[in-house]
């Protein structure tokens, strides 16, 4: 399959063949249908990202459908379109991230490939109403944006927002 892959080399990013990826168990084999690039993956390019690593397939958000899975009590996701929430093991504390948190496209290989092995618990039924492209703009940005508001922020009815920053990826 081809895959966007950082490299350390000066050109940074390079389409490479590799292979096609085999879940692990809990895991499940996701057909890429649309994937978004996100500032966060030009900050990896750029070397400006915290853990860089290289020979990774770069890429947060993503669109597909589910091809295989490894366990049988996952069957039900084959053949369904799905949306990645691209956030790994946030851990038990809302409020915190987990020591072993990480975004899907850095450490662990990401969306922009053919293929991506994620976590069943990660992938979310696509909305009907959103073609693959628009649904895949969505998980990294969305989710910041959510947390924001309501975790950090604790919006609630009949307030109001300032959104500054027009133009920034979560804005």
């Amino acid at each position: 399959m081809l895959a966007l892959r950082l490299k350390d080399t000066p050109e940074r990013i390079h389409v490479e063949q590799v292979p096609v990826p085999e879940p692990a168990p809990g895991q499940a084999l996701v057909k890429i249908a649309a994937a978004a690039l996100n500032r966060r993956d030009h900050w990896c390019r750029l070397g400006k990202y915290p853990g860089i690593a290289y020979n990774v397939t770069l890429g947060s958000d993503g669109c597909g459908t589910v091809e295989q899975v490894n366990g049988a009590e996952h069957q039900h996701w084959v053949g369904q379109q799905v949306v990645i929430n691209p956030n790994i093991d946030w851990g038990p504390d809302p409020a915190a991230q987990h020591g072993a948190y990480h975004i899907l496209g850095m450490p662990s290989n990401g969306t922009l490939a053919e293929y991506v092995c994620v976590p069943v618990h990660r992938l979310h039924a696509a909305p009907a109403h959103l073609s693959a492209a628009q649904a895949a703009a969505l998980p990294l940005g969305g989710l910041t944006a959510y947390r924001a508001l309501f975790n950090k922020g604790q919006f609630a009815a009949g307030q109001k927002v300032l959104i500054s920053g027009i133009g920034g990826g979560v804005a």
